[in-house]
């Protein structure tokens, strides 16, 4: 049995000896990752939600006091549904909301989803608030300098909506100087079998840089998942 079980695996990997090396482990890495992000997520014994709006009204709502100044931070903001459920849902006025975005689309393929995916044509949204900003452009662009303005000290709120692995390290590392224990970071894509080398690996690899240790507090179907740090190295 053990025989036929070697001389099967062998097989299998004959099939795939004909490939470039890039696509033969890229595809093998693609997979490892999906199947660690799915064995974590589906072990997490949180409060789950259907629909991931409806986990932002929570969480502005039910997990937050509106009254409590939170500084906001969405990167990939698209049309700004998440963003004004925030901007809306608190009340005081030294809370800080800021969305980052090229508001052109995805400025390279994200699995099957083309360059150019959800683009909101170069429009900004339209947010009457003065405590709102937008910074237009590649995060890798926007963000060095737009961290200069903020403080270790406040409390955070970071969607990371950017789909791309590159996007998403780039935005925890540029970050990491100003986290503190109580901040809390939404993934919009935390687990996708299909591109789970992404957020989940960016997290992943974030981690290995820096030790942070973080708690789960909440998940929504579709692989969106909330944490709160809890402890910086």
């Amino acid at each position: 049995m053990k025989e036929t079980f070697k001389k099967l695996t062998f097989s299998v990997f004959r099939l795939f000896s004909g490939l470039k090396t890039t696509a033969f482990s890229g595809f093998f890495t693609s997979w490892g990752y999906a199947i660690k992000s799915e064995a974590l997520y589906n072990s997490i014994d949180v409060k789950a939600f259907t629909d991931r709006l409806d986990m932002h009204r929570y969480l502005v709502k039910e997990h937050f006091n509106e009254k409590d100044p939170i500084v906001f931070l969405e990167f990939g903001v698209y049309l700004g549904q998440t963003y004004m459920i925030w901007v809306e849902g608190n009340k005081n006025p030294e809370s800080r909301f800021a969305g980052f975005d090229t508001f052109t689309g995805l400025p390279e393929d994200w699995g099957d989803r083309p360059a150019g995916s959800f683009s909101a044509g170069g429009k900004v949204p339209e947010v009457n608030d003065p405590r709102s900003q937008f910074c237009v452009g590649l995060i890798q662009d926007t963000l060095p300098e737009f961290v200069k303005t903020l403080s270790a000290d406040s409390r955070k709120v970071i969607h990371i909506d950017v789909d791309l692995y590159n996007a998403t390290l780039i935005t925890l590392i540029h970050l990491q100087p100003y986290l503190r224990p109580g901040d809390i970071l939404i993934f919009d894509d935390f687990f996708t079998i299909t591109k789970a080398a992404h957020e989940y690996r960016a997290f992943v690899d974030f981690l290995a840089l820096y030790p942070v240790e973080y708690k789960p507090l909440y998940k929504c179907r579709n692989g969106h998942l909330v944490v709160e740090i809890t402890k910086l190295a």
